[in-house]
Parts: structure tokens; C-alpha cells; sequence
């Protein structure tokens, strides 16, 4: 019986793991955090494979190919020799920690510093180390006895504790570095993954000391037990992967993460049937299940990047390009509950931040608001006409002033996408008073420009979906709108020395088209260049001022994000000034600088294009 749970477990553990492994680097290519998360569950595979070869040791062949040689560098060289003593001592779990604890380093906030890259390297170093004394020199386990089912069969070397309790100050680190990163992030940020990242690294860690126990005081304690703290330790950053989009670069939906597991476990499925009955009609070793069906799961996994890999041979850019659109739409067009989730995540953290009795995010739908989101409300769904949520700024409400169902209702936050109002976010009394604090309010306001970001990227996914849709109808391809060239940083540097010609004059700027164009072929300097950068950032900026004349008073919120800008960087107005004259707070003065600044980035790149 402990044979059979010794061998399912392992089995399970492996498919779940190299799936896993494949699944997030296959989504996130060019992540390297998901690479290290990739390499981490791979090294546990690694670890469940080598289990099952301990218990279910291949027959020696009478001549060891070339081409195996590297595929068997992890175990000793004598292993088809020594049965399971030497499978044994093949592949451990060191590798999986310090690829883990790089990655946990890459969720802390800021960037890599000396401090973090020399923990880093030194977790390389030792893995590799081990690597090489446990595969030819007897430092980390000198014989091995008993039965391999238990921790037991492994007697430790002379150097065993020490590498353990590196191991142990490592997997520390790791668990320090993600309550940090849980600490510092952001208050819209899915906490949750991180908590879910923190218990799959305890219940992993827990296996140092079980380990160093049964070998202290020879305990018979299964191996299967580390099996299991490890295939928990997977399957929590699974579920953190499918419900919280952990260790991606993106957006994991979650119709593509159960349908891309559960199609890969029907390949893994069939594959284990017929490779089984080899088993039993020409007794094929048993390790043989695991390597198929290894193969099975990498080969089908990357199937979607081996098509976009062969279209760049068989294909013209035109044809790769639409190809490319229509496995971006089919991959999207189902997923209309990724906003409902983030929208609740974002008001939980709202709520929670104030200490709201009730929350609600109202979106338009037809002539009316919907509720689109909703924290502790239990009165029914809630419909208002668009009218009666229409403000420039935030608005304390008064009593009843939508009715009987929200008669408590405290505070209202209108949720603008650039120009346009998008939504509304209304909430219930504070817990333990009567209104909003002033503080509160400019906490809800700063969440609320989350929150309105979120609604206008679904707002334009949306309308990318009906064009992707649009051009798969199309006989004929147009080229896409060239990615951003210049960054909103570069832009922003560059209006704080607007009237700076020389400092325009050496600006990436000058590459721009029209400014190109203005410039003579010959007798141009610096300083010629950067009048003419000048002159064509004026006008980019002239796009963002809205038709007609500025109002003297009462002046609408539209104007704010051309006023602000031209009353600070051409102007030279402080910004207590502009504040005063548009009647908003700094928070809100900050906010809208900062969108218009982006809405100009914009302007300049699809001028330029």
C-alpha cells in the first residue's frame, strides 16, 4: 500500500508540475520571473521523477548510448549498475529553492541591488555545488541502506547538515521576501496571491526539518510524506496562478488555464493507457509511464508557440500577422468576467482601505447604470439613471438621495476615462461615523483613478476585440499603429525644459517626422533643432485643448488636463496657481497632470505615425 501511495502521489506530482512549469513560461515568455517559476516546478518534477525511478529502477542496457549521457547528468555514473541506491541519489530538491528564491527577490519592490544579486548568485553557486558533490563524491550521502521508501535509505555525508541548513536560510529568505512584497504592494494589488505564494513556501519548507529529523534520530518516516508537502506547495501556486494571475507578465484567463489543464490531461490520460499496456503485455519498466508521458505534456504544450514559429517560414508578414490576430481574438473573445474580478478586488480594497459598510461600482449599460461590482451588499441589484451619478469631483451625498435602497449611502466618486465619466462608485456610511474624513476621501479618489484605468482598458479591449473581429473579415491587412516611442518619462523631462533650446536641441525628439522636416539641410545647430522640437510640441498640445473658448468661471472638467499643462510648462505658473484657479485639491491636480501627460504621449506618438 505505501508502495502504490508512494508511486500515485509521485505521478500526479510530475504531470501537475511539468504542465505547470510549461504552462506559465508558455503564457509569459519574455518574463523572467516567470522563467524562474517555470525552472522551479521542473526542478520538483525532477525531484518526483527521480522518485519513481528509485522505486521502479530501469535495467542496465549492455551498452549505454551517447545521446543518454547528458540526459542522466544529475545521477551518479554507475546508476543502471547499483539498482536504486544510486537512482537514489540523483536528482534532489536543491535546485527548486534557489530558483524560488530568485524569484521571490524579483517581487520585491524596487530594483536589483548589489545586496540581492549576491544572495542570488550565492544560491547558484551552492546548488551547483551539491549538484557536483552528490553526483561524484560521497560529501552529501555515503551509503544507503533500508527500504527506499523511507527518508531513512539515504544515509547523510559528512557535509549533508550544512547544505540542509543552507537550504533552510534560503527557503527563510524566501518567505521574508514575499511578506515584504505583501507588505509594499499596492493597495489594489491581489495581496491574496502573495498569501497564497507565503503558505506554499512554508508548507515546503517544512520538509527541512522532517528530513533532518528522520536522518538525527532515525526515524522511519515515508518518503512520501516530502511528496506530498511539495505537490501541496504546486498546486497552491496553481491555484494562485489561475485565480490571481501570479508569476505572469499578463492577464491569466481563467477559461484558457482550465482548458489548456484540462485538455493536457486528457493527452496525459490516453498516453498513460497505452504506455500501460506495454506495461503489463511486455513488461516495460514502469520509469518508462513517467518519461512518455513527460514528453506527451511538453510537446502538446507547445503547440500554439511551435504555429507561431513556423508561420515566420511558410507564411507572408501580412498572413502572419492576421494569423496572429485571430488566435489573439479566439483566445480573449470568451473571457467578459476578467473585469467583474478585478473591478471586486479593486472595491474590496477600497472598502476595506475606509472601513465603508457597503461598496458599489456602477458601470453604463444602454441609457442606465448597472451594478457591476458590489462589497457586502445584500439589497438586490441596483440600476440608476446616468444623471443621478454625474459629478466632476467627489460628492458627499445627502440622505436618500437614491432612493429608499440607498438611503445610508455616504459618498459618491465619479470614475473618468480621459474626458468621459465611465462610472460611479458609491459608498455606504463609514463604520464608525457619520462622514468621510477629508483624508478618506482623497484615499478613495487616488483608488478610484485605479479603478477608472481598469474600466477604460476593458473599454478598449473591447473595441480591439470588434476591430480584431473587423480585420478577420478583411481581405486585406493594414498595419497596426506603431508601439509608444516615446516614453511618458522622456516626454515630461522634456516640457519642464521646454524653453531650454539646447536642451531640446540633444532630445530624442528631434527624430521626430516634423521636426525633421522643418529643419534646413545645411547651416542647422543644436539650438535650431530644439526651437523646432519646441514648436511642434506646442502644437501636439494645442490637440488636447477642447473647441471653443476657456470659460472664466466654473470652468468643466475637460479643460483641466490641457489648462494644467499649459499654465505649468508654458506658462511657468505654480501649481498652487493653477489649483486655485480650477478650484481641485493636489491630489486631484497630481492625477489629472499625470493622464494628460500620458494623453500627450499619446498625441505625439500617433502624430508621428
Amino acid at each position: 500500500m505505501l508502495y502504490t501511495l508512494t508511486v500515485t502521489v509521485n505521478f500526479i506530482d510530475l504531470v501537475v508540475a511539468v504542465w505547470l512549469g510549461t504552462y506559465i513560461i508558455s503564457r509569459s515568455p519574455r518574463s523572467l520571473m516567470a522563467w524562474l517559476a517555470g525552472l522551479t516546478f521542473w526542478s520538483l518534477a525532477g525531484f518526483f521523477f527521480n522518485v519513481l525511478l528509485a522505486l521502479n529502477p530501469p535495467p542496465s542496457p549492455t551498452a549505454l548510448s551517447r545521446f543518454l549521457i547528458p540526459l542522466l547528468w544529475f545521477w551518479p555514473s554507475q546508476a543502471f549498475n547499483n539498482g536504486w541506491v544510486s537512482w537514489m541519489q540523483g536528482w534532489q530538491v536543491i535546485p527548486a529553492i534557489f530558483f524560488w528564491h530568485h524569484a521571490t527577490v524579483l517581487m520585491l519592490p524596487g530594483s536589483m541591488n548589489p545586496w540581492r544579486a549576491t544572495r542570488v548568485i550565492a544560491g547558484y553557486l551552492i546548488a551547483l555545488v551539491a549538484i557536483f558533490l552528490q553526483r561524484s563524491t560521497d560529501l552529501l550521502f555515503t551509503t544507503s541502506s533500508g527500504d527506499p521508501l523511507y527518508l531513512t535509505s539515504l544515509v547523510p555525508g559528512r557535509l549533508f547538515a550544512i547544505f540542509m541548513l543552507a537550504v533552510f536560510l534560503f527557503t527563510m529568505m524566501s518567505l521574508i521576501n514575499l511578506v515584504r512584497a505583501a507588505r509594499d504592494s499596492g493597495p489594489l494589488m491581489p495581496k491574496k496571491q502573495l498569501y497564497v505564494m507565503i503558505v506554499a513556501t512554508l508548507i515546503a519548507g517544512l520538509s527541512v526539518p522532517i528530513d533532518l529529523a528522520a536522518n538525527r534520530y532515525d526515524i522511519l518516516v515515508p518518503r512520501v510524506i516530502l511528496s506530498i508537502l511539495f505537490g501541496c506547495s504546486v498546486f497552491l501556486i496553481g491555484y494562485a496562478v489561475a485565480r490571481y494571475s501570479a508569476l505572469m507578465d499578463g492577464r491569466v484567463l481563467g477559461r484558457d488555464f482550465l482548458y489548456n489543464g484540462v485538455a493536457i490531461g486528457a493527452v496525459a490520460a490516453l498516453y498513460l493507457m497505452v504506455v500501460w499496456s506495454s506495461v503489463l503485455a511486455y513488461r516495460v519498466p514502469i520509469a518508462a509511464v513517467a518519461g512518455v508521458v513527460i514528453l506527451a505534456i511538453l510537446t502538446h504544450s507547445l503547440v500554439d508557440i511551435s504555429r507561431s514559429v513556423f508561420d515566420f517560414f511558410f507564411y507572408r508578414r501580412e498572413t502572419r500577422e492576421l494569423r496572429a490576430k485571430l488566435r489573439s481574438l479566439a483566445h480573449q473573445a470568451s473571457e467578459s468576467e476578467v473585469l467583474d474580478e478585478t473591478l471586486a478586488m479593486g472595491l474590496e480594497a477600497v472598502c476595506t482601505l475606509v472601513h465603508a459598510t457597503y461598496g458599489l461600482i456602477l458601470l453604463p449599460e444602454g441609457d442606465s447604470l448597472q451594478q457591476a461590482a458590489a462589497w457586502r451588499w445584500k439589497r438586490g441589484r441596483v440600476q440608476l439613471e446616468a444623471d443621478a451619478v454625474m459629478a466632476d469631483d467627489a460628492v458627499v451625498l445627502e440622505a436618500e438621495r437614491f432612493g429608499a435602497a440607498l438611503e445610508d449611502a455616504a459618498l459618491l466618486i465619479p470614475l473618468y476615462a480621459g474626458e468621459e465619466q465611465r462610472g460611479a462608485l458609491i459608498l455606504g456610511r463609514p463604520e464608525n461615523a457619520m462622514q468621510y474624513s477629508a483624508s478618506d476621501v482623497e484615499h478613495v479618489l487616488e483608488l478610484s483613478d485605479h479603478l477608472a484605468d481598469v474600466v477604460r482598458a476593458a473599454h478598449r479591449e473591447n473595441e480591439r476585440l470588434a476591430r480584431l473581429a473587423e480585420l478577420a473579415a478583411e481581405p486585406h491587412h493594414s498595419p497596426g499603429v506603431r508601439p509608444e516611442s516615446f516614453p511618458v518619462k522622456v516626454l515630461e523631462e522634456a516640457l519642464r525644459n521646454l524653453h531650454d533650446y539646447a536642451y531640446l536641441g540633444d532630445s530624442p525628439f528631434i527624430t521626430l517626422k516634423r521636426v525633421r522636416e522643418r529643419i534646413p539641410a545645411e547651416g542647422t545647430t543644436h539650438l535650431d533643432r530644439g526651437k523646432h522640437v519646441c514648436k511642434v510640441l506646442t502644437e501636439a498640445l494645442e490637440k488636447l485643448r477642447p473647441s471653443g473658448d476657456i470659460p472664466r468661471e466654473s470652468i468643466p472638467r475637460q479643460w483641466y488636463p490641457y489648462l494644467i499643462l499649459h499654465d505649468a510648462y508654458l506658462g511657468n505658473k505654480p501649481n498652487r496657481d493653477i489649483m486655485l484657479r480650477l478650484y481641485i485639491s493636489e491630489g486631484t491636480f497630481n492625477r489629472t497632470r499625470r493622464a494628460a501627460i500620458r494623453s500627450l504621449a499619446r498625441v505625439v506618438n500617433e502624430m508621428e505615425n
